[in-house]
């Protein structure tokens, strides 16, 4: 119910306040929702944010010599990180990935232009809770996010499409093996996991400070994105595992669980590691050589 000038005249301070990673994390939050409730001008429901990351190698994996100590520091089974063995060199073509998940807004507007039945089970009705446009979509069948993916890209003409794994990895952990998107060692304070006590979503973007090298956000915590590929082992594995081939990877950890979810090498599933949503990519598109 702003009127236009009043609108324009919260948005950059409220842009700026969200982006400020020395501003406490709770205030943080309470920015990003004023503009989930008058319009957040990132999200764009045809026009995506993207973020280019160039061709050349990367190490994707877990270093088998590194799971007893990662299974120790966190305390849980060695199979868990074994199943992200051996960590490789890969190299990948230049592609671009979003800065943030897809929101609730995006799925709205998808919903509403197509009319399929995929509402969250979470939501009041066909549309998101009042405030929570900006907040990633989650709880949506990979079906659905096919249909999404399809819709998108007829829509604006781009070829958007769901990123494979290794392009996730890389996005998120950049070129020098790091295991977080921000750097080496686990913070709390930089990304919504179960540490942190928010206890649901968060909007989109009040992490600055877990940016990735590439700049996407929220690639750690918040909601769990699912991946193109299959679970399958890793070239030269030696972890056996009965469930390869029955689900998709999902990656990046969530807000209901630990922070060893959210590290950029660890491989799981929708159904083991709860709320889940996805991330677009694109090929390296306009011209852009990558590099």
């Amino acid at each position: 119910r702003l009127a236009p000038s009043a609108r324009e005249q919260l948005l950059e301070p409220l842009l700026a306040f969200v982006a400020d990673g020395s501003e406490p994390l709770l205030a943080r939050i309470s920015a990003g929702t004023a503009l989930g409730l008058i319009g957040d001008p990132r999200i764009d429901p045809l026009l995506p944010r993207m973020c280019r990351v160039p061709a050349g190698r990367f190490w994707m994996g877990t270093d088998e010599a590194e799971v007893a100590r990662l299974a120790r520091r966190w305390n849980v089974p060695e199979a868990w990180f074994e199943k992200s063995t051996p960590r490789r060199q890969l190299e990948l073509d230049a592609f671009e990935i979003a800065v943030h998940p897809v929101t609730e807004a995006e799925w709205a507007r998808f919903l509403a232009e197509t009319g399929v039945d995929e509402v969250p089970a979470h939501w009041p009705s066909h549309v998101p809770a009042r405030g929570r446009a900006n907040h990633p979509v989650y709880g949506v069948s990979w079906q659905a996010i096919l249909l999404y993916v399809e819709w998108l890209s007829e829509r604006t003409g781009t070829a958007f499409r769901v990123p494979t794994e290794p392009e996730w990895e890389r996005a998120a952990r950049g070129t020098d093996a790091r295991a977080h998107p921000w750097g080496e060692a686990f913070s709390a304070s930089r990304c919504n996991t179960r540490e942190g006590g928010i206890g649901g979503t968060t909007p989109v973007g009040v992490y600055p400070d877990g940016a990735s090298a590439c700049g996407a956000l929220d690639m750690a915590g918040n909601v769990e994105e699912i991946v193109a590929d299959l679970y399958r082992p890793y070239p030269g594995s030696k972890f056996e595992d009965p469930d390869y081939g029955s689900y998709r990877v999902t990656r990046g950890g969530v807000f209901t669980l630990d922070g060893d979810l959210a590290r950029c090498d660890r491989r799981h599933g929708a159904a083991f590691a709860g709320p889940t949503g996805v991330r677009l990519a694109r090929s390296a598109a306009h011209g852009w050589q990558g590099r």
